[in-house]
């Protein structure tokens, strides 16, 4: 798999232009691991600060709105370590595209009592090397 610096994620909502816009914009008020950075009108997009507070580590995130019709707006997410680190795979850049999900859903709803910022556990790697090797011993077995 290739290297890459950034992970990207879209979701759609159920809401005005104009409302997601100010949703996007309240955001950082009402979460306090999210902070407004800027707002960049050439490309009309919004980034984000997000503090992973357990594990020390900050992400950028990219925002974009794009009005799909009166009643259906599309968010595109680009998540990327403050530090422009390249990875693989990661779960925790991941975890923090559903995190952010998340949050814009309850703030479109208003209720952050429903929201829980839930920690997903990674996929353990002693396991899935474990697969590998078996897998790997049975096809080298029927390969001649």
């Amino acid at each position: 798999m290739s290297r890459q610096n950034f992970v990207s994620s879209d979701f759609f909502v159920t809401t005005s232009e104009k409302d997601a816009k100010k949703v996007l914009c309240s955001l950082a008020e009402h979460l306090p691991h999210v902070t407004l950075l800027k707002e960049n009108t050439l490309v009309h997009s919004t980034r984000f600060l997000f503090e992973d507070v357990e594990r020390k580590t900050q992400y950028y995130v990219d925002v974009s709105i794009m009005s799909l019709n009166d009643q259906y707006v599309r968010f595109n997410l680009h998540v990327s370590y403050t530090n422009g680190q390249a990875f693989n795979s990661d779960t925790e850049i991941s975890n923090v595209l559903y995190q952010f999900e998340q949050s814009v859903h309850a703030t479109l709803r208003d209720d952050f009592g429903s929201l829980h910022l839930v920690e997903r556990k990674p996929v353990s790697k002693k396991s899935s090397s474990f697969v590998n090797t078996f897998l790997s011993l049975v096809l080298s077995k029927y390969h001649y």
